[in-house]
């Protein structure tokens, strides 16, 4: 599996760090040596719907799973929903972003 890898930002959820039509690449290996830490952007899967994935922030970290929260609270789906996620769902922390 290649480290790096690209996903499209569809929703308005992560306003204004990122807009729909946006691009973030992800390291898949970031968590590899150390675990994530809060503050950090990353990409997962959708606990609700595993085909698809979603960008959110950690506000915690906690017992092999992590709080996700979307910066804009207003139109956020995240765990103050779905509540906290397995680690095991991240798909990696975002590197790099690039505006549409």
């Amino acid at each position: 599996m290649f480290p790096i890898a690209r996903f499209r930002v569809d929703d308005r959820s992560m306003e204004p760090t990122l807009s729909p039509g946006d691009y973030v690449l992800v390291n898949r290996w970031s968590y590899a040596l150390h675990g994530p830490v809060q503050g950090d952007l990353v990409v997962a899967r959708d606990p609700e719907n595993p085909t698809r994935h979603v960008v959110k922030r950690i506000a915690d970290v906690a017992d092999g799973s992590v709080y996700l929260v979307g910066d804009n609270a207003a139109l956020s789906r995240d765990s103050r929903t779905y509540g906290a996620v397995p680690r095991d769902l991240l798909v990696g922390r975002v590197w790099s972003t690039a505006k549409r």
